[in-house]
């Protein structure tokens, strides 16, 4: 690799590294100011392990670690900064222990313990909804935690209509209705499973499918009348899980187009299967909508699953290689005809795409990614912010800056009516150099110009992975 590329993997290492420091303090260095609309919580989730392996933190796999869920709240101009640990039976017995006893996906357990613990850490996502607060991940159910302490409740089985393993981190909750959909999928049969949680908590609707071949599906698309399924050319051995084998040994790239399952949102709908042009891999869509008989759907995909899962395996060990480096795909679903067509619309890279969610399942403008010039060197994505125009206008960035990386964008409206980018994005900027974090403010209509704020934690927030905003 190119001394550029080597410093900035290693830089990616060191920002990803766990700091497991709970927080509980007032944000005080803040440059510019906070914009008074802002009245809410932004939540964070990443791994964060709290007692590391023999082996040492940079075996682990870039998904390990336990969920330490960070809460920044803003009013009146000021900041807090909250972060508890979800106390699931994995984190508890390693503190206990005070060892690694619970293995992950990359390093085994450094000694047996009895009874054995399953190794659940809802590290992926952290999503409100109905007034309650869920840390997600795909291998386990949801784990509620309190909004406003953020003290752990447990797992919550869908009111006992679970029907697969476990449910994936990233629900679509409609911007019109509230429902939340939720997807799971699993190595054995039926490989996907789907829910609908009514805003009022209920559970609507539980049903599951078959599929071609069990993939990893980490995310899935909704819109006003359908849900879509993107099934990648991954395979998921289960063979090979259940004989103990790495992460990266039980998944493997299937000589196979990407193939999209679609059904209608009413109960007992039948999935319809579209086969794309290309094979590929694609952790997270932007959005889909419906129109004139058509689907459109926005994603950012990996067209090699074989470099993407090694670049997985090494990311936490500067071992990042080439296979970061999704793409902004558009895809078209014909109804009528059962065909679906694909456009690659950039070199740029792109992974984390967000929009207006008052806007999810439905026809939107706006949305905002962590992006990556094609000659970046290293990572392939989130070196910047990027503003996107689904009607074809030019991208917008915010301006990638040495040593650091950006997260999640998350744009938060500047009130209930607000049009659809009038607002704010929030996210955070990890500093190698200053081995420190912030969450940085931007004008969702001056994505490119300075930034409205910039709020220092005092206790350094890991690269993580996803968050969401909830109004007070």
């Amino acid at each position: 690799m190119t001394d550029r590329t080597t410093t900035a993997n290693e830089g990616f290492a060191a920002v990803s590294r766990p700091n497991p420091v709970e927080a509980d303090a007032p944000v005080t260095r803040i440059e510019g100011e906070i914009p008074r609309e802002l009245a809410g919580t932004l939540y964070r989730n990443g791994p964060n392990q709290h007692v590391a392996p023999q082996a040492g933190v940079r075996a682990l796999h870039f998904f390990d670690g336990d969920a330490l869920v960070q809460a920044i709240r803003f009013e009146d101009g000021q900041a807090h900064h909250l972060g508890r640990y979800a106390r699931t039976e994995s984190y508890l017995r390693n503190a206990a222990e005070n060892a690694y006893v619970v293995g992950g996906l990359s390093v085994k357990a450094d000694r047996v313990v009895e009874p054995p613990v399953p190794g659940h850490s809802p590290n992926t996502n952290i999503v409100p909804h109905g007034g309650r607060l869920f840390a997600m991940a795909e291998n386990m159910p949801p784990f509620e935690m309190d909004p406003e302490t953020l003290e752990s409740k447990g797992m919550w089985d869908y009111d006992g209509k679970m029907l697969g393993m476990s449910t994936t981190a990233h629900p679509k909750i409609d911007g019109k209705t509230g429902q939340m959909w939720i997807h799971g999928y699993q190595p054995v049969a039926p490989f996907i499973q789907l829910y609908c949680v009514e805003p009022d908590g209920s559970v609507s609707l539980a049903e599951a499918h078959d599929a071609d071949w069990p993939s990893m599906m980490h995310d899935f698309a909704i819109t006003e009348n359908h849900v879509i399924f993107p099934l990648g050319s991954m395979l998921f051995d289960f063979e090979r899980m259940m004989a103990g084998a790495r992460f990266g040994e039980v998944l493997r790239e299937l000589d196979r187009p990407m193939t999209f399952g679609i059904r209608r949102r009413e109960p007992g709908s039948e999935i319809r299967w579209f086969e794309a042009p290309s094979a590929g891999y694609m952790f997270h869509p932007g959005n889909a909508y419906e129109e004139d008989g058509k689907i459109f759907m926005d994603a950012c995909t990996y067209e090699s699953p074989a470099n993407l899962i090694a670049s997985l395996d090494g990311a936490r060990d500067a071992q990042v290689g080439t296979g970061l480096d999704a793409h902004p795909y558009l895809y078209e679903f014909d109804l009528e005809a059962g065909t679906c067509k694909e456009t690659r619309f950039s070199d740029s890279t792109c992974e984390f795409p967000r929009i207006d969610d008052r806007l999810v399942g439905h026809k939107n403008r706006w949305g905002y990614a962590a992006t990556a010039e094609p000659d970046d060197g290293a990572l392939g994505f989130a070196r910047r912010i990027t503003k996107y125009d689904r009607q074809g206008g030019a991208s917008v960035h915010r301006a990638d800056v040495d040593g650091q990386w950006v997260g999640e964008p998350v744009f938060v409206p500047r009130h209930e009516t607000a049009a659809e980018d009038e607002g704010f994005v929030l996210f955070p900027v990890f500093d190698a150099t200053r081995d420190e974090t912030a969450i940085e403010i931007l004008d969702a209509r001056a994505v490119d110009a300075e930034p409205l704020a910039r709020c220092w934690l005092d206790t350094r927030m890991p690269f993580g992975f996803h968050g969401n905003w909830a109004g007070r």
